[in-house]
């Protein structure tokens, strides 16, 4: 169980905030500097505006081909449901779009110092993410989903994780009840990569910085206690 508490709830959970986001405008104004581009990814994490997001980072990876070369959707590191159009206003686009509004709702950043390398091409930017220990909220739910299901029914954990998996899809008001609930905070110090692109700065995306955004959702350090 508590291999299926480690991964397989963080994997339901995190694939439910990298799927979901908002499109938006694009920010008229050019990330000029490494600095610049870094502020430009970070708020528009926070107001989920997903073309902005694109627009400064290195989220698109490709197309995916199907029979006789043609592409059937393209394929991002992030926000994959959301950027190809078939979703948008459905059902679940809204209710995953509420749970990622949740995710980042509290989320702060400081960026602490920028160091270009390179010639001035590429720039490593130090970065101070705070925001709601979503670990510690995704445990308590674990812990409660748990109880009501395994120790009241005597059902396995393949029946928890259907529960649990359900829950997330349908936005479940339970979830979200623990994530207001939590009250401590989880930061990280992280660098990320810059890169000049077209004259323009982008930011790399890693699963470090990723996870580092969503309030280490993506934990590894879920309690003994789950078994």
């Amino acid at each position: 169980m508590r291999i299926f508490a480690k991964k397989g709830i963080a994997l339901i959970l995190t694939s439910a905030v990298l799927f979901t986001s908002c499109a938006g405008k694009v920010r008229k104004e050019g990330a000029d500097t490494p600095k610049e581009a870094a502020e430009q990814v970070m708020s528009s994490v926070k107001e989920l505006d997903l073309e902005t997001f694109n627009a400064y980072t290195d989220n698109y990876e490709g197309a995916c081909l199907k029979l006789f070369g043609f592409a059937v959707e393209k394929e991002y590191k992030v926000f994959q449901d959301l950027l190809n159009p078939h979703v948008f206003e459905s059902r679940r686009y809204k209710e995953k779009r509420r749970f990622a509004k949740k995710v980042v709702e509290n989320l702060t950043w400081e960026i602490d110092g920028v160091r270009e390398e390179d010639g001035g091409k590429k720039a490593s930017v130090r970065i101070k993410l705070t925001n709601k220990d979503m670990a510690e909220a995704v445990e308590r739910y674990i812990l409660w989903i748990v109880e009501d299901t395994v120790n009241d029914t005597g059902l396995g954990a393949a029946f928890v994780i259907k529960n649990i998996s359900k829950a997330v899809n349908e936005c479940d008001d339970d979830l979200i009840r623990f994530i207001d609930e939590t009250e401590h905070t989880w930061t990280e110090d992280i660098t990320v990569t810059a890169y000049k692109e077209d004259g323009v700065w982008k930011l790399h995306l890693t699963d470090e910085f990723i996870n580092a955004f969503m309030g280490n959702i993506d934990s590894e350090e879920y309690e003994d206690g789950i078994n």
